[in-house]
C-alpha cells in the first residue's frame, strides 16, 4: 500500500507541476494537436516531419525547419524557442516540445529503432478526455518513444510571450481535475483487481477441501 500511495502522489505532483508551469496552448489547440498526430499521413518513425506539421498547424512553425528528432533542440533554439529545466517528461508543460537524443550521442550501442539512431521529438498534448499524450509521428500515452531514457532534461517553449496568452484558469483547472480523476480510477481498479486475485484462490481452495 505505501508503494502504491507514493506512486500516485508522484503522478499527481507531476500533473500539478505541469499546470503550474502554464499550458503553452489552449485546451482546444492541445486536443487538435493530438487529433492531427493520429490522423495525418506521416508514418511512424518520422517524428521530425510529424512535429513540424503539428507546429505549423498550431501557428508555431515560424522559422522552424525539419530534421531528425535529436537535432530539434538546435532547430528550436535557432527559431527563438526557449528551454526550461525539466526533470522528467511527465512534468513538462502542456504544449511544450521535448527532445531525446540517439544512443550514439550518449555513448550507447544503438538499440535498432529509429529513435535509437536518430533520437525523438514530441509535443505534450491532450486527449479529448483530458489525458496527457505525447505527439509527433503518432500519439503516445507514454513519452519518449523507444528512447525515453535519452531525454535532454529541457522543455522548449515558443518565443513571444506577448503573442501567447495563458488559457483561462478554468481550462487549466479542468485539465488537472480530469487527469487526477483518471489516475484515481486507475489506482482503484488496480487495487480491486489485486484484491480479487488474492481472494479467488482462497475460495477455490476452500471448495476443494470440502
Amino acid at each position: 500500500m505505501p508503494v502504491r500511495f507514493a506512486t500516485a502522489t508522484l503522478l499527481l505532483a507531476s500533473v500539478v507541476y505541469a499546470a503550474a508551469a502554464g499550458p503553452v496552448l489552449s485546451r482546444p489547440a492541445l486536443i487538435e494537436a493530438a487529433r492531427e498526430s493520429a490522423t495525418d499521413s506521416i508514418s511512424s518513425g518520422w517524428c521530425g516531419r510529424g512535429m513540424l506539421s503539428i507546429l505549423r498547424g498550431a501557428g508555431l512553425g515560424d522559422r522552424l525547419k525539419g530534421g531528425n528528432g535529436q537535432d530539434w533542440e538546435k532547430n528550436l533554439a535557432q527559431a527563438g524557442w526557449k528551454p526550461i529545466p525539466c526533470t522528467t517528461p511527465l512534468k513538462a508543460p502542456l504544449g511544450s516540445v521535448l527532445v531525446y537524443v540517439g544512443d550514439a550521442r550518449l555513448g550507447k550501442m544503438p538499440r535498432g529503432t529509429p529513435g535509437g539512431y536518430y533520437g525523438h521529438v514530441e509535443m505534450v498534448a491532450l486527449h479529448q478526455d483530458g489525458r496527457r499524450l505525447y505527439v509527433s509521428d503518432c500519439p503516445r500515452a507514454l513519452p519518449g518513444g523507444t528512447v525515453r531514457d535519452n531525454f535532454t532534461g529541457r522543455a522548449w517553449l515558443p518565443p513571444g510571450q506577448s503573442i501567447w496568452k495563458a488559457p483561462p484558469v478554468e481550462d487549466q483547472v479542468a485539465v488537472v481535475m480530469e487527469e487526477r480523476k483518471r489516475m484515481a480510477l486507475e489506482v482503484f481498479a488496480r487495487q480491486r483487481g489485486e484484491f480479487t486475485s488474492v481472494q479467488k484462490p482462497t475460495t477455490e481452495s476452500s471448495l476443494e477441501n470440502l
